[in-house]
């Protein structure tokens, strides 16, 4: 089994050589007339490449959509970052806020709460000293 599976992987090997590019384009010449002179083989390679030519362009603009969906996907996101720091910064300052009043509140609920007792105390003494 090993030896069939080094077989196989030596055939695919050195069948990459059948896949070469067989077009040598260094062997145009250019004619006196403005022509060009090149082999049938180059007429195929050049063939090739016209044929080839939409599917590139097809290609090409499938990539640059799928580019300008992903930046505005990423900016998409972006903007859900910035918002949620902005709400968090938001809710952070509105609880600050609250612990803030909570302290003031406190301190004026003790406040009243002495002045209720003084005076209290002196109505008190208003009533029994008349």
């Amino acid at each position: 089994m090993k030896k069939l599976i080094s077989f196989v992987l030596a055939l695919c090997l050195f069948s990459n050589i059948a896949f070469a590019d067989s077009c040598d384009w260094s062997t145009i010449k250019k004619l006196p007339d403005g022509g060009f002179e090149y082999s049938a083989q180059l007429n195929l390679c050049v063939g090739a490449l016209v044929q080839q030519a939409p599917t590139q362009t097809q290609q090409l603009s499938d990539l640059t959509q799928a580019l300008s969906l992903k930046n505005a996907a990423l900016l998409t996101s972006d903007q859900r970052t910035e918002m949620w720091i902005k709400n968090a910064q938001d809710s952070q300052d509105r609880l600050s806020k609250i612990s803030a009043d909570q302290k003031t509140n406190e301190w004026l609920f003790f406040g009243l709460g002495v002045a209720t007792t003084f005076l209290a105390g002196y109505m008190a003494s208003r009533l029994l000293h008349p």
